[in-house]
């Protein structure tokens, strides 16, 4: 693999990390836990995970074969929107002004 290849697999893996850490904090935070959800990292996380917002519209139960389908197409949405951002940015900061 290239190293532009590599950079752009790289910031597609951080993109699937933070789809994966959003639906970790809530299986974490589920309604049967003790611990309270908290709005700032609710609204940090769909900040940095914009397709999990395909979420609000389908609402499958949590640990359902549906739910975790979801999230894995959201996850793969995310990476691909990393790995685009990282593309966009290299192209704009190589062109010359």
């Amino acid at each position: 693999m290239s190293a532009l290849g590599r950079l752009h697999f790289r910031a597609a893996m951080y993109g699937f990390a933070v789809a994966a850490l959003f639906v970790s904090y809530q299986l974490i935070t589920d309604s049967q836990s003790p611990l309270q959800r908290d709005s700032r990292f609710m609204l940090a996380f769909i900040v940095l995970c914009p397709p999990s917002l395909l979420s609000i519209a389908v609402d499958p139960e949590v640990g359902t074969h549906s739910y975790y389908a979801l999230w894995t197409l959201i996850a793969f949405m995310n990476a691909a929107l990393y790995a685009t951002i990282r593309s966009l940015l290299r192209r704009r900061l190589q062109r010359p002004d």
